[in-house]
Order: C-alpha cells, then structure tokens, then sequence
C-alpha cells in the first residue's frame, strides 16, 4: 500500500514556502515505534528534472504492508502536526484518491482511513491496479 504526503499552508497551495516540513516528518516517522517494521518511509523533490539539482524533499512517500500500518501512519502523522508552530494541512494521496489531514480528531482519522483503505482492494498482488 503506497501513500504520498505533501503539505498545504492551508491556503490550498502546495508546499506553502515551508519546505522543511517533509524533512521534519520523515525524521518523526523513521523514528516512530510503531512504524518500525511495517513502513517503508522516503522522501522526493517534487517536480525535480533530470540533470539538474533537486532542492529540499517536500514529499514523503510510505510504503505500508496492511490497514493497521495505515492507522498507525495517520496517528502519527496527526501527532507530528500537533508537535508543530503552525501546523500544515497534510494531503494523504493513495491510488488517486487524495484527503487532506486538518485537524487530529479522532473522527478525521477514521474518516480518512475510510476513504485511503475502504477494504479489500488487491494490493497483495502487484501490478493488479484497481480491477473494479
């Protein structure tokens, strides 16, 4: 299961001029007990073109083995953003299907594992795409 985390200022607009944001969480999630073991976390230059220099990462891209992995990511995730000044929006992409994480309520969280997990989807088999 891949997910693909960017960041908003809560304007809407990418990034925001806050590229730090994508080093910060990586660290929280390499760090994160639960995580261990069950995600595979890096982070990616948005828009990087060959031969030239990529800036700061400002996407972090997880790969998780199951749903329980998905609620973890988006706990911590949530509590990350808690840890922040001023926290950014935090857009969660997975198969198309983008949400953006505003609030760490315990009901946004659910919400948005509905939405990023909503069963049984095939992605023990790779390559398989969404075959609905």
């Amino acid at each position: 299961m891949d997910v693909r985390l960017t960041f908003t200022d809560g304007s809407g607009d990418a990034d925001g001029g806050t590229s730090d944001h994508a080093a910060s969480l990586y660290r929280w999630l390499v760090l994160e007990p639960e995580l261990r073991g069950r995600a595979k976390v890096s982070t990616a230059t948005a828009g990087s073109e060959a031969g030239r220099m990529g800036g700061a990462p400002d996407i972090v891209d997880i790969v998780l083995g199951n749903a329980i992995a998905l609620g973890n990511l988006l706990v911590a995730v949530a509590a990350w953003r808690d840890s922040r000044r001023r926290p950014p929006e935090v857009r969660l992409e997975r198969r198309g299907v983008t949400v953006t994480l505003r609030d760490a309520s315990p009901e946004d969280i659910e919400r948005i594992l509905g939405v990023l997990d909503p069963g049984e989807d095939g992605d023990s088999e790779p390559g398989r795409g969404d075959g609905r």
